[in-house]
């Protein structure tokens, strides 16, 4: 069972540093897609097209590397 685990080793904390790597990179962008969302006019198109964006970097960038960083690391 240990010998397992040890040769899966390189594998998880590869995936462990890929998923922190999208983690972080999620987090410095969204604070951008914020300013640009407040500069935009309320209701525009634009306005709309970051929020959409904001809540796909959320949902599907930012959350799943986030649980992934937090299970890879503690693997």
């Amino acid at each position: 069972m240990l010998d397992m685990l040890t040769s899966f080793y390189p594998w998880t904390k590869s995936l462990h540093i890929i998923s922190v790597i999208a983690w972080m990179a999620g987090m410095f962008y969204l604070p951008r897609l914020y300013v640009y969302h407040c500069d935009a006019p309320k209701g525009s198109v634009q306005s709309e097209t970051f929020k959409v964006m904001e809540y796909k970097l959320l949902r599907f960038i930012i959350n799943p590397a986030m649980i992934a960083t937090f299970i890879f690391g503690t693997l």
